[in-house]
């Protein structure tokens, strides 16, 4: 653990300088209402691995660390321009995943305790209305009722929000009836996976990496994670294989020097839930891939046809066979927990079947301010995204 604590005394010695660089780049970037990051630590690097949007395990929070996020809901809603008295949450459209909904439970607690009601919407391509009752893993039902649209205002039944809270990431499209409505929404709707992209997020990411690096007078590689694009690719093509195959196999060399046994991820480059991820030791890993390994990789979530995909080095983890997941509420950390994976070992995707999640009891400031990295990276990527949709 000593690059942890190396990073958090860093870290206090800097804290001025530290706190005046996260203000300036939380004002430039904007950083989403809430962030969740997957924290990779290893004996010479700290790094974000994955930023998600739209997190979606609030129930793995402590009570004390759903005190620290209510806390942080309020102040956010304090300092928006409109009052936040009703807020309506717009949850995944297709899963009866029981600890999902503990998640979206979890999620109204939070906003419960900060003062204001909120009620669980749901998007149908129909006009049908109707109100489903989702069962959560602690038997506690959750009630969701369709919504629909009046003027520039969406509502269920008697209930208009002052706010639309997004817990989708709209891996397939774009929910019209969530357009050019009047009603605050959060984060936006245009940014689900439908249109981002991990390379652009990354090349934030590192950029933003090498400015606190700097500021820190440290090695760039310590935060920095190696993120390389490989488009138009056919899985099923071994000359495709064989382009990302390249790639892999310099990150590879690279990744040798210092240890003997390094692999790197191939990952779809606009998916999430850990579908359509691998890890590799060697180029031959990927161009000898079998039928099923294909199928794996070919297909992300909602049934969606893989195109692009991305290198990334892999960063085993000094937790053996569990990573840090920090959530963010308004860019300030808001709780913590670990992902634990014990089919899989140090270097392997833990975000697999057979993970399940263990409590944190303290906040590292270094997995803090990495994780405040990966949210105005995701701010930054939203700009980009909003600028080119206009």
């Amino acid at each position: 653990m000593n690059i942890i604590n190396d990073i958090n005394s860093l870290i206090s010695n800097n804290n001025l300088l530290l706190q005046d660089w996260l203000e300036d780049k939380n004002r430039l970037a904007e950083p989403p209402f809430y962030t969740s990051t997957d924290i990779r630590v290893s004996e010479k690097k700290i790094a974000a691995v994955d930023t998600n949007i739209f997190p979606a395990g609030f129930n793995n929070l402590s009570e004390d660390f759903i005190n620290i996020a209510s806390e942080n809901v309020a102040e956010f809603f304090n300092k928006n321009e409109s009052k936040i008295d009703k807020v309506l949450i717009i949850p995944e459209l297709h899963t009866r995943n029981p600890f999902y909904w503990d998640n979206v439970l979890a999620l109204q607690k939070i906003l419960d305790n900060s003062g204001v009601q909120s009620r669980v919407g749901l998007i149908v391509e129909d006009d049908s209305e109707f109100t489903l009752d989702f069962d959560s893993s602690s038997g506690v039902k959750v009630n969701a009722s369709t919504i629909r649209r009046d003027k520039s205002k969406v509502m269920i039944k008697d209930f208009i929000p002052d706010l639309i809270l997004i817990n989708n990431d709209f891996s397939n499209f774009f929910p019209t009836i969530l357009s050019n409505i009047s009603q605050v929404i959060v984060p936006p709707i245009e940014v689900g996976w439908h249109t981002r992209k991990k390379n652009i997020h990354f090349l934030f990411y590192n950029e933003l990496v090498d400015e606190v690096c700097s500021l820190l007078n440290i090695d760039s590689d310590i935060f920095s994670l190696r993120t390389e694009l490989v488009e138009k690719v056919d899985i099923d093509n071994i000359q495709d294989r064989a382009r990302v195959a390249q790639i892999a196999n310099k990150q590879l060399a690279l990744l040798n020097k210092d240890n003997l046994n390094s692999k790197v991820f191939i990952k779809n480059n606009s998916g999430t839930y850990g579908m359509s991820v691998m890890s590799i030791g060697s180029d031959k890993d990927f161009i000898d891939l079998n039928s099923g390994g294909r199928k794996k990789m070919k297909i992300s979530k909602g049934g969606i046809i893989l195109k692009d995909l991305i290198v990334q080095e892999s960063v085993p983890t000094i937790y053996g066979n569990k990573e840090p997941v920090y959530y963010l509420i308004d860019n300030k950390v808001s709780g913590a927990f670990y992902r634990v994976n014990d089919n899989k070992s140090e270097s392997e995707n833990l975000n697999t079947r057979g993970m399940y999640f263990d409590k944190i009891d303290v906040l590292e400031p270094s997995l803090g301010l990495i994780s405040k990295i990966g949210a105005i990276a995701t701010g930054l990527e939203i700009k980009h995204i909003l600028k080119n949709k206009s």
